[in-house]
């Protein structure tokens, strides 16, 4: 069998066309697949370099976290310890109010006793008082206390 004319006239072009058409298509799919695998691997490398980072960033602020918990719990026993002291510091003027009040009271019933005394009896009060020693004097607070 005889080839036609045409076909053995522009065969061989036509093949070497056609060849590098389907060589430059595989070449350019080669490169594609390169180009996929390569970033691929970029990505992963990048994602591996973030992880540590992270990881990093992680340790570090978890470290961070755990020592400003301490020193919240330190504050917190130290804001304790003072509010037991206050407590204790209004126990002890509670105290003192109600021994003040007290002694008020007794006083006022000391004055109206001497104040009924002395409309019973007059200048009784004034000679009473004459015989009374000095009432002593309580120390300043900052003074070295003197003692009668």
């Amino acid at each position: 069998m005889d080839e036609p004319p045409f076909l053995s006239d522009v065969a061989a072009p036509v093949w070497a066309a056609l060849a590098g058409l389907i060589s430059s298509a595989g070449t350019w799919f080669l490169g594609v697949r390169k180009l996929r695998v390569s970033a691929e691997q970029n990505r992963e490398k990048v994602i591996a370099e973030l992880s540590v980072g992270e990881q990093a960033d992680r340790a570090s602020f978890r470290s961070t976290l755990i020592s400003d918990i301490a020193n919240l719990r330190q504050l917190q026993k130290e804001c304790e310890a003072d509010r037991d002291s206050l407590r204790k510091r209004i126990n002890v003027t509670e105290e003192q109010i109600l021994v003040l009040k007290a002694s008020a009271e007794m006083m006022q019933r000391w004055l109206s006793f001497f104040k009924s005394a002395e409309t019973a009896v007059p200048g009784a009060l004034t000679k009473l008082i004459a015989t009374l020693p000095p009432p002593p004097t309580l120390p300043v607070k900052g003074q070295a206390e003197s003692l009668p």
